[in-house]
């Protein structure tokens, strides 16, 4: 039997697979020197800027270990005697399943964070973009299988969608017959397991929080529960937090979305290197340096998405530009923030018009820590004295430290 193994690429690990998911556009200082309309051009190169993150390591991790588990199963004992099952079905006749569901995950996290991105580099760097073509026997099969979640939760809908892609990918007319049959779902379930089990190794369904919105969601899953059952290639589900959710209600259905989980990005030391890295790539006439207050600033403004930061520093240039201010600084990202973003403020948690904003963890950590001492300090009569000198005060910002302990400070510019 030929080698499928070796048909895979190899899977990469450490800077190797760092240096290829990294992304950075090219740039040349010049471009500020340039009219409006070159540098508002040049601008949307911002949008391709990607810096892999453990999330990014953990999918590709997943979604290479997948796709060579399921290559592993082609042509083996139990995949022969599926397939001899999966012909019952479309039959008519009794039949069960015999390679089960242990290869499906999923994928959970909130938008905006970088994981449709992430998916994306993963399943190219993994293969999933070559057809993967075998003489003994003779095979064509797709490394990965991309569709959505119907919105309407369409069983029929999701499996002809596979079907599509299948013949897209390898010329064939699975799709044409099915719909030219009328075929039954039950039939179709049969239909495309056999066509996943002989040509595909990983099927992505993205938007799975389509489940959780639809009364035809339960009705969805349980087709896709057989498909992963009948199919013996590892199925991932993408999809929001209410996916999880959803997911957990049931233990069959628990076991097989077990997986990857995100939440937004935590201040640390990523978020602080993302932001300097945009930063980097200014197209106003005067470039400024990024300093600690403007990442806490993009942190409060994004509360951690990626996909906000690219935003608010695109819509902050762009502001700079047309209203001819040429600098990104703290006022330009609080206008791109209160003029453009208002549609996701209320998701953020931040609302800039009250002065209300929501400091990085470490911060409040700072503040609490200053506050508990200030409360033991020896009474003086004098607040700001007390404040100031008490002994946790040392190193930290006076100013905030002040308006924490209820000072009224009112700032003015230099």
């Amino acid at each position: 039997m030929e080698d499928f193994i070796g048909k895979m690429p190899k899977m990469m690990m450490g800077k190797e697979l760092e240096d290829a998911m990294l992304s950075l556009p090219a740039y040349d200082p010049e471009i500020c020197k340039a009219d409006a309309g070159a540098r508002l051009v040049a601008l949307n190169d911002v949008a391709d800027i990607y810096l892999p993150s453990q999330m990014s390591y953990e999918i590709y991790s997943k979604i290479y270990l997948s796709m060579l588990h399921s290559l592993k199963k082609k042509q083996t004992r139990d995949a022969v005697v599926q397939g001899n099952q999966n012909h019952r079905r479309l039959q008519g006749l009794s039949y069960h399943s015999v390679l089960g569901g242990s290869d499906s995950f999923s994928i959970i996290g909130p938008s905006g964070i970088g994981k449709s991105t992430a998916l994306a580099k993963s399943i190219a760097l993994a293969g999933g973009e070559e057809i993967i073509i075998t003489k003994e026997p003779y095979a064509k099969i797709i490394p990965c299988v991309n569709v959505q979640c119907p919105h309407d939760c369409s069983v029929k809908g999701l499996l002809l969608a596979i079907l599509s892609q299948v013949d897209i990918a390898i010329g064939t007319s699975y799709q044409q017959m099915a719909v030219k049959n009328r075929a039954s779902i039950d039939s179709l379930i049969g239909t495309v397991s056999q066509v996943a089990l002989n040509n595909i190794l990983l099927v992505v369904i993205d938007e799975c929080q389509n489940i959780c919105r639809n009364k035809g969601g339960v009705n969805l899953v349980s087709a896709m529960t057989q498909l992963i059952n009948s199919s013996g290639v590892a199925i991932c589900m993408v999809g929001l937090p209410e996916t999880e959710l959803f997911f957990s209600n049931e233990m069959q259905l628990a076991r097989r979305s077990v997986g990857l989980s995100y939440k937004a990005l935590p201040y640390g030391d990523y978020f602080i290197k993302f932001c300097e890295t945009l930063f980097a790539y200014q197209y106003v006439t005067h470039p400024s340096r990024i300093t600690p207050g403007l990442v806490e600033l993009l942190y409060e403004c994004t509360g951690g998405i990626l996909a906000l930061v690219v935003s608010i520093i695109m819509e902050a240039q762009q502001i700079a530009i047309l209203t001819g201010k040429e600098k990104l600084d703290r006022e330009t990202i609080l206008l791109a923030y209160e003029d453009r973003l208002k549609n996701v403020q209320d998701f953020v948690k931040m609302d800039v018009k009250k002065g209300k904003q929501t400091a990085p963890a470490a911060k409040k950590g700072r503040m609490h820590k200053a506050r508990e001492v200030a409360e033991k300090a020896p009474k003086t009569g004098n607040l700001i004295t007390e404040t100031l000198s008490c002994p946790g005060a040392k190193g930290m910002d006076a100013v905030g430290l002040l308006k924490e302990n209820g000072v009224l400070v009112e700032e003015v510019s230099a």
